[in-house]
């Protein structure tokens, strides 16, 4: 894929370029350029310099952090259609986190230095990303917060659901299907809790005919119930 095959469409799912005008988004576009990334193979350290943002056109890619143990804790899994890295274009800050190929992938690269130019040119953009940044900032508190009410059931239920959104395959008898593979171990870290607590849960889910298990992949039998289960 070259530059001239690209459209605004994909910084669209952008929490910071959300709502922009479709001439601005075009504009951004044409500044991006193709990155390849092969599977295993690192985007970004975390701690390195924040030199721009990338929008995930074809692959999977998991966001971690690492400690000063050395312990890594998984944070998320991102497919094509998001966006990472864009609060750097605003502070310029160390990335957080690292983010790691699971899949071999395509990505537009916008770096900031073009970003900036771009924003001086059109100040309307930084109008409209102050005013996203409120709003998603205000929403991202009231979600925490709420979060952190849930118990550990509705925490994995969560995450299992956000996960089947990106990698679900709907099976012939209405599962579905998580195609990529993660363990119980990568469920601990992205619900705050031990191991040892999301292997109870998912034994109790799998003698209740909730969640399965399907030559290692994870499989929902029943959505609705998982559904419920994560409403707060």
């Amino acid at each position: 894929m070259s530059n001239k095959d690209l459209d605004g469409a994909i910084f669209e799912s952008s929490a910071l370029f959300e709502g922009l005008g479709r001439d601005a988004l075009d504009g951004l576009v044409r500044l991006a350029r193709i990155v390849e990334l092969g599977q295993g193979k690192p985007l970004f350290a975390q701690g390195d310099r924040s030199d721009g943002c990338y929008s995930i056109i074809e692959g999977v890619l998991k966001v971690q952090t690492v400690s000063n143990e050395g312990e890594e804790a998984l944070l998320a899994v991102v497919g094509a259609g998001d966006v990472i890295g864009e609060m750097g274009l605003i502070d310029g800050a160390p990335r957080s986190a690292g983010v790691v190929a699971l899949k071999d992938c395509q990505l537009a690269f916008l770096a900031s230095r073009d970003f900036t130019r771009f924003a001086d040119e059109n100040p309307s953009v930084y109008r409209h990303m102050l005013e996203i940044i409120c709003v998603r900032l205000r929403a991202s508190n009231e979600a925490f917060a709420a979060y952190q009410l849930l118990p550990l059931a509705g925490r994995l239920a969560r995450v299992m659901l956000r996960l089947a959104e990106g990698f679900g395959e709907p099976l012939d008898d209405g599962r579905l299907l998580i195609r990529q593979k993660f363990t119980q171990a990568d469920f601990a870290r992205m619900t705050g809790t031990a191991r040892e607590n999301v292997n109870r849960q998912l034994k109790e889910w799998g003698k209740d005919n909730i969640v399965s298990r399907i030559s290692g992949y994870y499989c929902i039998e029943d959505r609705r119930c998982l559904a419920e289960t994560a409403r707060i």
